[in-house]
C-alpha cells in the first residue's frame, strides 16, 4: 500500500489519498482527490486498474457533479472495457431486451425520452434532473419515476445476488456507479433508512434455510451489497481448490438453447488472484435460464451451486458500499457478487431520492484512448456494434 501511495501522489498530485482496504475480506479501496473530468495518462490509468485488480471494487470519491458529466463518465468507463448498451435502452426484436424470449432480433434504440426512466426528471422538477445524456450505455437506478405517490412510501424486499450480464458468452467485465443523490433520513426506531424489507429477490423455492437467510441479509441504509468471490476462493481448502479449477458451467441466454460452457473459477492476468465466477444455480429466475454444471444433472448442480453462494455470502466475505454523491464506484464482475438493497418507493420527499447511474463494459482494458477495439469484435460481443462516439472521449 505504500508504494501505491506514494505512486498516486506522484501521478496525480500531493492531494490525492488511497484509503482501504475498507472490508474485512481485504478488498475495497477508496480514493479522494482526484478528478476524472481531466483525461487520464496511461499510467494513471494503468495504477487505477492495478488497484482494482488486487482489490476488486475500487471508489474514486468526490467528483464535482456542476463539472463532471456522463460524458466523462462514459469516457473513463472505456479504459475499463468497451461499454456496453444496457438492455433498458434497446428493443431486441420488437420486444423489451430485458425480457427472456427470442434475443437474435433486430436491435432499435430507445431515444431516452421514451425510456421509463425519463419520467425520472419529472419527480422533483428544478431540485433533482437526471445529468444530461443519449448515450444508450447509461443505465439510470431510481427509486422513483414520475409523479409524487401519496399515503406512506412502500420498502422493497431488495434483488437477487448476481453478476452483471455473466450469460453471455464474453461476460460483463467490469461495472461501475456514480451517485447523484443518496437518500438522506434515518428514521427508523433502529436509525436506519428502511426497516423489515422482508424477502425479495424472487428466487425459485427450495433452497434451503440457511441461504435463505444469507440472501436476505441486506444493507438498510440504500448501499450496494458486494460479496467478495476472491476471498471466498482462497479461503477454501486447496484440494477443492484445485477440484474447482475443473469445473465448467452451461450457461444459456434463453431455456431451449444448446448453450456453451464457461469456467467457474477465473484468473485475474494482472493481480493472479482466482475467483469464483458467479457461482450462482439462478440468480435470473424466471428471465434467463438455471445453470447447469457439465457432467451433472440440473437438481446435483443447484445442490452444488447453493452450496458454493451460501459459502461466499458469509459475513466474514461481505462489504455493503454506502453511495455518497459524487462517487465512482468500480467492481470487477469476476471476482465479486453483487445486490441491490431493500429501496422505499412511492416516495413524497427529496430526501429518500436515491439516484444513480450505472456503465458497464466487456473486453481488455486500455492505457490509451481511443480503444482499438475491431468493428468484428465489436458486432460479436457489444450489442449493435455500439463504439462510444470521439466526441465523448475527447469531451
Amino acid at each position: 500500500m505504500k508504494d501505491m501511495e506514494a505512486r498516486l501522489a506522484a501521478l496525480f498530485g500531493t492531494e490525492a489519498r488511497v484509503a482501504g482496504p475498507l472490508a474485512t475480506s481485504g478488498a475495497v479501496l477508496r480514493f479522494t482527490g482526484i478528478d476524472l473530468c481531466a483525461p487520464l495518462s496511461a499510467e494513471q490509468a494503468g495504477l487505477l486498474l492495478e488497484a482494482l485488480a488486487h482489490y476488486r471494487i475500487v471508489c474514486i470519491a468526490g467528483q464535482d457533479l456542476s463539472r463532471f458529466s456522463l460524458a466523462h463518465f462514459e469516457r473513463f468507463a472505456n479504459h475499463w472495457g468497451a461499454p456496453v448498451p444496457h438492455p433498458n435502452n434497446f428493443m431486441r426484436g420488437g420486444k423489451p431486451a430485458q425480457q427472456n424470449g427470442a434475443s437474435d432480433g433486430a436491435i432499435e434504440w430507445i431515444p431516452y425520452e421514451k425510456r421509463s426512466v425519463a419520467a425520472v426528471d419529472k419527480t422533483f422538477p428544478g431540485q433533482l434532473q437526471c445529468l444530461p445524456h443519449e448515450s444508450p450505455t447509461v443505465l439510470v437506478a431510481a427509486n422513483f419515476r414520475g409523479e409524487l405517490g401519496t399515503g406512506e412510501p412502500r420498502v422493497g424486499g431488495g434483488g437477487s445476488w448476481h453478476t452483471d450480464i455473466e450469460y453471455e458468452r464474453l461476460p460483463i467485465y467490469v461495472s461501475m456507479f456514480l451517485a447523484h443523490h443518496a437518500p438522506l433520513p434515518r428514521d427508523t426506531p433502529a436509525g436506519t433508512w428502511v426497516e423489515n424489507p422482508g424477502g425479495g429477490g424472487g428466487y425459485f423455492d427450495g433452497s434451503d434455510e440457511e441461504l435463505t437467510r444469507l440472501r436476505r441479509i441486506l444493507p438498510l441504509n440504500g448501499e450496494t451489497a458486494y460479496a467478495d468471490t476472491a476471498a471466498a476462493f482462497a479461503a477454501l481448502p486447496k484440494r477443492e481448490q484445485e477440484e474447482l479449477e475443473k469445473v465448467q458451467l452451461r450457461r444459456r441466454l434463453n431455456e431451449g438453447d444448446e448453450g456453451w460452457l464457461a469456467p467457474l473459477v477465473r484468473t485475474n492476468a494482472c493481480s493472479g488472484l482466482k475467483s469464483l465466477h458467479s457461482p450462482i444455480w439462478a440468480s435470473r429466475p424466471r428471465v434467463r435460464p438455471a445453470v447447469e454444471v457439465d457432467g451433472m444433472t440440473m437438481e446435483a448442480s443447484r445442490v452444488f451451486l447453493d452450496r458454493l453462494e451460501a459459502h461466499v455470502l458469509q459475513p466474514k466475505f461481505r462489504y455493503d458500499h454506502l453511495h455518497v454523491a459524487g462517487d465512482v464506484t468500480i467492481w470487477d464482475n469476476y471476482m465479486t457478487l453483487h445486490n441491490s438493497p431493500p429501496c422505499k418507493s412511492n416516495i413524497q420527499s427529496i430526501d429518500d431520492a436515491r439516484l444513480l447511474y450505472r456503465l458497464s463494459c466487456k473486453g481488455a482494458p486500455a492505457l490509451t484512448l481511443p480503444r482499438n477495439d475491431s468493428p468484428e469484435w465489436l458486432q460479436a460481443h457489444v450489442t449493435g456494434g455500439y463504439e462510444t462516439p470521439r466526441e465523448i472521449i475527447e469531451v
